[in-house]
């Protein structure tokens, strides 16, 4: 799998991921019914909250926990988190503690109904402040963990065309067989899949435990799924750039084969052709030395000579003529 191809399916994973936190005209629009709850809990009488109260209050929700991927997902949240929610007093109202956020902590109604009109000690102000930190934990990993599959999607579906592109090419410039080319690409989309998983994982986690990363995500998004585009056409012309450059270099490849082959054939008619020469000169020799023997008179010079260019054709792998009236033959020539 390419590096582009990588940072593509994060970009687009990163981009698609959507962490909404819930805002009091949320709370209005989706779970009316628990406006009570910000505007006055731990009040018995007398007026509510303001709106910006109820703001803080909303805002004492650990943050995961009044997030989701849109104002009625976040709203739903928030309403499953105050199910089972008391506002507790830190010093009670009985004692002249005030209804006012900064006086008042989300704790379960158990909890707090047995305290009755006592005061919240340190450590259980501690242990409310280290519940909500897991509690925190715990609703960004679930929110990461829901918005992995979404990821792994977009991260498959941005790996998978340019995959299929960028093998079936190597399959038309003869690197691998189609069937390798298959698995291949099923092998680069699974990786795309498992980053675009990694990342929306990643980026949901931090976004809803931390919400000025939620706001800058919602702010970037835009940008990121520009790159992420951007990107992908980048790939393409990249793929088939880098094609074309390697079909050009594998017929200049190919072109020096043929003119290698080329120049050992004509090494080797040149070699043929000495060698040829070479016999015509010591063919040439013999010739001549055959052609200017002394010639003796008689039917012994006549024999001695025919006997020489016997051995001589016969050290050229020559095969001389029998002449049945010679030596040699059956017949023995008459006497004189």
């Amino acid at each position: 799998m390419s590096e582009d191809s990588q940072r593509n399916s994060a970009f687009n994973a990163a981009a698609s991921s959507k962490v909404h936190n819930a805002q009091l005209d949320d709370i209005g629009k989706y779970t009316p019914e628990k406006l009570g709850h910000l505007y006055r809990g731990g009040i018995r009488t007398g007026a509510g909250r303001t709106e910006a109260q109820a703001q803080q209050m909303l805002d004492k929700i650990p943050p995961s926990q009044r997030a989701g991927v849109d104002g009625q997902s976040a709203a739903a949240k928030v309403k499953e988190y105050l199910a089972d929610k008391d506002a507790s007093h830190i010093k009670p109202h009985s004692k002249g503690g005030s209804s006012h956020p900064d006086n008042i902590k989300w704790e379960s109604k158990t909890a707090n109904r047995a305290r009755g009109d006592q005061h919240m000690t340190r450590q259980e102000q501690r242990q409310l402040n280290i519940k909500a930190q897991i509690d925190n934990l715990r609703g960004a990993l679930k929110a990461g963990i829901e918005a992995a599959p979404k990821g792994a999607v977009i991260g498959a579906v941005t790996t998978a065309p340019f995959s299929l592109l960028r093998n079936a090419l190597r399959v038309v410039r003869g690197e691998m067989s189609a069937q390798d080319a298959a698995l291949e690409t099923v092998k680069e989309t699974a990786i795309g899949g498992g980053v675009g998983a990694a990342t929306a994982f990643t980026v949901t986690t931090v976004a809803a435990a931390c919400p000025p990363v939620a706001l800058a995500l919602t702010a970037m998004s835009p940008v990121l799924l520009a790159a992420g585009g951007a990107g992908m056409v980048y790939e393409f012309f990249k793929i088939l750039d880098d094609h074309k450059q390697q079909v050009k270099e594998y017929y200049a490849s190919l072109t020096q084969r043929d003119l290698q082959y080329l120049q050992d054939i004509e090494n080797e008619l040149l070699y043929e052709h000495s060698k040829n020469l070479e016999f015509l000169n010591v063919s040439e020799a013999l010739n001549a030395e055959i052609t200017h023997r002394p010639i003796e008179s008689g039917v012994e010079g006549a024999l001695k000579r025919y006997l020489e260019s016997a051995a001589i054709a016969k050290s050229l792998g020559a095969t001389p003529i029998v002449n049945k009236q010679l030596p040699g033959s059956q017949k023995s020539l008459p006497s004189a």
